[in-house]
């Protein structure tokens, strides 16, 4: 198997680095407060974070300067040549799938945004729909540059060996179903981007305790209390005596969950009760197989989490929906028939 890593490479919401990614072969960040003396800098990660805490102070908040400057750092120094990248285009819901092929370049010259760059040569480009919710998920993240890691081998396989069955006809998909799903789908990758950004720990646990109420659940956090690995407690009677007791574990993590991880939180939920694992990434196969032999125990991923705040949004508390700013709209209903 390739040593060579995965990168995804993110170029706006709407495009604005495609003449550059598409037309010139490069990828680029835009950092336009950062010049060429960058280049001179020492290849570690304290000296890109004091420059760009210099730079960007007072325009960005303290806790995201390392977040910025180990981006740079890594563009620049980790990311080596023949290094795979993924380039989510949003306009046209395709993924390009490219190799690295050459060093970091200023390019002062232009003036343009996006002066830090790599050449790349581009092998081919996918629609979404070739690939899982998790995969997808996983590049949704809020960052503009990121190592792919949980799906990196569904990448590989997939770009790489190509597809079993027909690729599907993209110049032959309605214009109105194409509409809709980009509208789905850009509202899943935001959310996605909130709950990796905003919410993490304690407040994650919150937005799961918020979403269990909007479902119609009694729900707590157990923050406070001996919670024995126990997040969110709910049920449905006013006391909370009658069984089913579900015992909510919410965990913020990259990587596909083990199946030791969930049968540690097996361990914990007794025969009358019923476990629930949150995770905001998916499980692994053997995880997934161990779940389905418990009568008790349910494993929610990343992309349910997302599809449950979707469907229950306008029942969050109104603190959550600022978290999550979101509208409702009109869209065409395609199930109708229109004959």
């Amino acid at each position: 198997m390739s040593s060579s890593r995965i990168w995804t490479v993110r170029a706006g919401s709407v495009g604005q680095a495609d003449r550059v990614f598409l037309e010139d072969h490069q990828i680029a960040l835009s950092f336009s407060e950062i010049g060429p003396e960058i280049e001179d800098l020492p290849a570690c990660r304290t000296a890109f974070k004091d420059v760009m805490a210099r730079t960007v102070a007072g325009e960005a908040r303290p806790e995201a300067v390392p977040v910025l400057a180990g981006q740079l750092y890594r563009f620049m120094h980790e990311m080596q040549i023949d290094d795979y990248i993924i380039f989510p285009r949003k306009s046209d819901r395709t993924l390009y799938w490219g190799q690295v092929s050459g060093p970091y370049i200023y390019e002062s010259e232009t003036n343009d945004v996006f002066a830090h760059r790599r050449n790349v040569t581009w092998h081919q480009n996918r629609s979404r729909d070739l690939f899982t919710p998790g995969a997808l998920y996983e590049i949704g993240a809020a960052l503009t540059l990121f190592e792919v890691k949980a799906f990196a081998a569904e990448f590989r396989r997939k770009f790489e060996t190509g597809f079993a069955g027909r690729t599907p006809d993209l110049q032959a998909e309605d214009p109105c179903e194409s509409a809709v799903r980009h509208v789905s789908d850009t509202t899943r990758d935001f959310i996605a981007k909130m709950l990796r950004t905003y919410f993490k720990g304690f407040p994650l646990e919150a937005l799961v305790a918020d979403l269990f109420r909007a479902m119609g659940y009694r729900a707590q956090q157990t923050r406070h209390v001996l919670d024995d690995g126990i997040d969110v407690i709910a049920h449905r009677d006013e006391l909370g005596i009658e069984p089913p007791i579900l015992k909510i574990q919410v965990k913020c993590l990259n990587g596909n969950i083990s199946a030791e991880t969930v049968k540690a939180f097996s361990a914990m939920i007794h025969e009358r009760d019923v476990g629930i694992f949150v995770g905001t990434s998916d499980y692994t196969p053997a995880a997934r197989d161990f779940a389905n032999s418990r009568n008790n125990l349910r494993l929610l991923s990343g992309v349910d989490l997302i599809d449950l705040i979707v469907k229950y949004y306008d029942n969050l508390d109104p603190k959550h929906q600022q978290q999550i700013p979101m509208r409702r709209m009109l869209v065409p209903d395609l199930i109708m028939d229109l004959d």
